[in-house]
């Protein structure tokens, strides 16, 4: 369409020119100018149905929470209870003893029936943030039947038992990295057991029965590892064990040996109650760093896995069933023992 001269449809140009800048300025008065975004077009607006509440134009990805579980029966975990929680834990298991393995890893009889049943009081108390501490008291019951004549005792006992507390340990954990989406979380320990189980003079007759400590004062350093890979939750432990050996130089004393702990478990939620749990443990000896403080013991390896199913009874109450079988090992006992805990937050 062609403008000719300076009329339009009849309308002056002037007069035409005015009201579109009247028209112009006005909008600018009622309808300011919004700032377009920058290098990109506004977003179009969407309609939305009614009776649905309207979605913000960003939404922050929530972290997935972890699943509440009994937690690993023989694998330490990693990440500390609350700042000011107290928890107490009742461990029962009950050893029977099946062999030996030998030096070359082949398993033998052992020559006589042993057994051990261990009530375990494990207490929890967090004193600040990421610190954890507790105590484990053990009470150990010990009895041997059925001893071949040749390691009978000297006036021919082939049974005996006994039973005392066990030597005490004592551990502190602090968090030195939490968990994040690439990296698991990892916690520092350090802590030591000190020799209150029954260790020097052991009596013959109770064909070593009456054996229910190391006999040293144990240091323990190491670290604990924790990640929530959805739907397992998984648990690591490396622990360095270095005693020193409480007693003289006497063979009849237990003499403890430098040890690595090296465990593994995986914990899967069947439901927000029911918990499958798996664990993979294992200790490695060798000869003591210290030239002075040797060990009349033999170095030992000891491998082995433990299944067990774990119930949450309520937000106090947990538990856990399961069985540790000793499947591979050097120059130490087999052993299969079923295992119960019951876990009880205080405060």
């Amino acid at each position: 369409m062609k403008w000719q001269h300076h009329e339009f449809a009849g309308i002056n140009v002037r007069v035409l020119t005015w009201l579109v800048l009247g028209c112009f300025l006005g909008g600018l008065i009622l309808f300011p100018v919004v700032p377009a975004r920058a290098q990109g077009a506004a977003p179009p607006l969407m309609e939305k149905p009614p009776g649905e509440p309207s979605v913000p134009a960003e939404k922050k990805e929530e972290k997935e929470e972890v699943p509440s579980t009994c937690g690993p029966c023989i694998t330490d975990t990693c990440v500390p209870i609350e700042t000011g929680k107290l928890a107490m834990q009742l461990l029962f298991a009950n050893e029977f003893g099946v062999g030996n393995f030998t030096n070359n890893w082949r398993q033998v009889s052992a020559h006589e029936n042993f057994y051990n049943f261990y009530t375990n009081l494990k207490v929890t108390y967090g004193p600040t943030k990421n610190l954890e501490t507790y105590i484990v008291i053990p009470y150990i019951y010990r009895w041997i039947t059925d001893a071949n004549r040749s390691i009978a005792g000297p006036n021919g006992e082939r049974n005996a038992s006994f039973n005392s507390i066990g030597d005490i340990t004592m551990i502190g954990k602090y968090l030195l990295l939490p968990e994040t989406d690439y990296r698991p979380a990892v916690a520092g320990v350090a802590g030591l057991t000190v020799p209150t189980g029954h260790a020097s003079h052991l009596n013959p007759r109770f064909l070593g029965a009456d054996s229910t400590g190391a006999g040293a004062v144990i240091f323990y350093t190491g670290f604990n590892l924790f990640k929530y890979i959805k739907p397992f939750l998984v648990h690591g432990q490396l622990w360095f064990q270095a005693p020193v050996n409480a007693y003289q130089q006497r063979p009849d004393n237990v003499r403890s040996r430098s040890t690595v702990t090296a465990n593994l478990a995986v914990e899967y939620p069947l439901t927000k109650q029911w918990i499958i749990l798996c664990e993979v443990f294992s200790n490695w000896t060798w000869t003591n760093i210290n030239p002075i403080n040797q060990s009349f013991a033999t170095t030992q390896t000891q491998i082995g896995v433990m299944p067990a199913i774990e119930y949450i009874i309520n937000d106090k109450w947990s538990c856990a069933l399961g069985a540790g079988f000793e499947l591979w090992g050097k120059n130490g006992d087999i052993e299969y023992y079923p295992m119960l805990t019951v876990n009880y937050s205080v405060w």
